[in-house]
């Protein structure tokens, strides 16, 4: 468990994993909706939803660790990460309270010492593990990654199980949501303990580290406004719109997002690790050519979604909902977009070019806000929503690419010994 596999050996134990947890998570999903009542559904949805928000803005610790973990053998225990880690478990578990207490008073009728248990468990149980897995990222333990991701999802699904089949009480669900997260980290480590302490650096001091953080969790927060925040945004910024026409295009979101986004967002940190950190600047060409080739694969998506979307989007509705070939062509290609942010970030994150990073994140999620507000028909706003602010986005992080390419020296792949 502590050897480095190849590359081709890598995607396939981060892809398998990957598989893994998100086919689990749609059986939860699904087994949920068919099993629980209706407030207990609706409290289990929205602590569920608020983890994974909070989850996915944390991501960005596990791809700066990634980025600064480096292999250096016998080396002494990096205290320079504990301190970071101590730090950070202190402002989650305050962030914790903060969202409970507003959940408490605005949205589920849950006490709030309870309610804050559970998203401290939560938090600080996925902050370690980012921690664990991006170190593991860093030093190319690819199958030490695959055995925290998929712990987490057998371990939840297991625990939930049995919460649905005694018809628990929604905390008691909320605690089957979160304790995966630290139970899977702390069974990992007894076996990744080994090849783990002593033998990682960092590349940066604790100071840096933090900024880096900031930085890394605003981008993964504005990204999480564009993809699982979007369907939220949407719906409350279209309170007046027909219910089958609000539906039909969540739907057509939801669809295409999730095999085309979510693959590349969980592949973030191994891009940082293995693609792109110690390479050479991208050429100019070179880059515009990677960039061509994506949209072409993009384009022949769109016009399939054209031609099948409509028939699909019909049946897996049972006739509930309709929406026209242009409509869902678009969405399509704007997932696609999306996909190739979350390509550059990482090619930026591995450069340290993390404040171009997080302004490229930052101007696309306040563009998405500012289209949704547009004083136009409800399809023309989402449409425009999905487009113009990837297109922003990612024109911001290639003018950054371009810049770094010109402007940056060659990176040595020694870590420093902090």
């Amino acid at each position: 468990m502590t050897s480095t596999d190849g590359a081709g050996s890598a995607l396939r134990w981060i892809l398998l994993s990957t598989a893994v947890a998100g086919i689990l998570g749609y059986v939860i999903q699904v087994a949920a909706s068919r099993l629980l009542d209706g407030s207990s559904y609706v409290s289990f949805s929205v602590m569920w939803s608020t983890v994974y928000l909070c989850v996915a803005a944390m991501s960005g610790v596990q791809q700066e660790v990634a980025r600064a973990a480096r292999p250096s053998r016998d080396h002494t225990p990096s205290t320079v990460l504990r301190s970071f880690t101590l730090s950070a478990i202190a402002v989650v578990i305050i962030v914790a309270l903060g969202v409970a207490a507003w959940l408490a008073a605005t949205t589920l009728p849950l006490p709030f010492v309870g309610l804050g248990a559970v998203l401290s468990i939560a938090f600080v149980g996925y902050l370690v593990n980012a921690v664990l897995s991006g170190v593991l990222y860093g030093l190319r333990l690819w199958r030490g990654v695959a055995l925290i991701t998929a712990l987490d999802a057998v371990l939840r699904i297991i625990l939930l199980a049995a919460a649905f089949a005694s018809g628990a009480h929604p905390l008691w669900l909320g605690l089957g949501i979160a304790f995966p997260f630290g139970l899977s980290f702390a069974l990992a480590w007894t076996v990744l303990r080994p090849g783990v302490v002593g033998r990682f650096a960092l590349d940066v001091g604790f100071a840096k580290l933090s900024r880096n953080v900031l930085s890394t969790v605003g981008a993964a927060a504005c990204s999480g406004v564009m993809i699982s925040g979007l369907p939220l945004l949407i719906g409350a910024t279209s309170a007046k719109v027909p219910a089958s026409a609000v539906g039909a295009l969540l739907m057509a979101i939801n669809l295409t997002r999730a095999p085309i986004v979510v693959p590349v967002v969980a592949m973030q940190s191994y891009l940082i690790s293995a693609v792109f950190r110690d390479r050479d600047s991208v050429s100019t060409r070179r880059l515009f050519g990677l960039l061509g080739v994506a949209i072409a694969i993009m384009a022949a998506l769109s016009a399939m979604a054209y031609f099948v979307g409509p028939w699909l989007i019909e049946l897996i509705s049972a006739g509930s909902f309709e929406i026209d070939p242009p409509v869902i062509a678009i969405v399509v290609f704007s997932a696609g977009l999306v996909a190739l942010m979350c390509v550059t970030g990482p090619a930026l994150v591995a450069r340290r070019g993390h404040v171009a990073n997080v302004l490229g994140w930052g101007v696309a999620a306040a563009l998405t806000v500012a289209c949704l507000l547009l004083p136009v028909d409800f399809t023309t706003r989402v449409l425009t929503a999905l487009t113009v602010p990837a297109i922003g986005g990612l024109a911001a992080h290639v003018i950054a690419l371009l810049g770094r390419g010109r402007n940056a020296p060659s990176h040595s792949s020694g870590a420093l010994p902090v």
